[in-house]
């Protein structure tokens, strides 16, 4: 039948067919920009759309990665390094040490391209990674995502959780409206 889908109704048919089976998938960025930033944004929600686990409350699994990379925790991350190695956790193979420079802000990023309240951005899949963990209420999560566009594109999820890879890779990182952790 899948052969009859993609001979009939082309490729577009099988990847519509594939989402619906397997559900929302990372986006692998086909013909992207190698040089390209990755920015996250934070953004205020109402309590029924965020996922149900922060990362105090969840066992961080190591999903496996296409390719091993290493990262190392800038001065300026010192005191936010037990958050970021906490993040790195969630990627097999993701290991500290040399590669990737980790910077940390003290406000919104807005060198990364795009508009609005970035909080996280990794410009060339891992060539710099910055978080403003001021600007989300998980930074391990921050950081898990930022880590994850070493590999992986945005998922089709609405607010970034712990239940999944493609969870971890949704474009923005929710917060309560009106919580002390959402920023006017």
């Amino acid at each position: 039948m899948l052969k009859k889908l993609l001979f009939r109704y082309g490729l577009a048919a099988t990847a519509g067919v594939a989402l619906a089976v397997m559900g929302p998938a990372v986006q692998v960025d086909l013909g992207h920009d190698e040089n390209e930033a990755h920015a996250t944004t934070a953004v205020e929600v109402e309590a029924s759309s965020l996922p149900k686990a922060l990362a105090d409350d969840v066992e961080i699994q190591a999903w496996p990665v296409p390719t091993r990379r290493s990262y190392y925790i800038t001065a300026s991350c010192s005191q936010h390094a037990s958050a970021i190695r906490r993040g790195a956790a969630a990627w097999q193979g993701l290991t500290e040490g040399g590669g990737t420079p980790v910077e940390c802000r003290n406000s919104y990023i807005t060198d990364c391209g795009g508009g609005g309240r970035i909080v996280g951005c990794n410009w060339g899949r891992g060539q710099r990674i910055a978080l403003y963990m001021g600007g989300v209420g998980d930074d391990a999560l921050l950081a898990a995502h930022e880590f994850g566009h070493n590999w992986y594109g945005h998922s089709t999820y609405r607010c970034a959780g712990w239940g999944s890879p493609q969870e971890v890779m949704a474009p923005s990182i929710c917060t309560l409206r009106g919580s002390p952790d959402a920023r006017q």
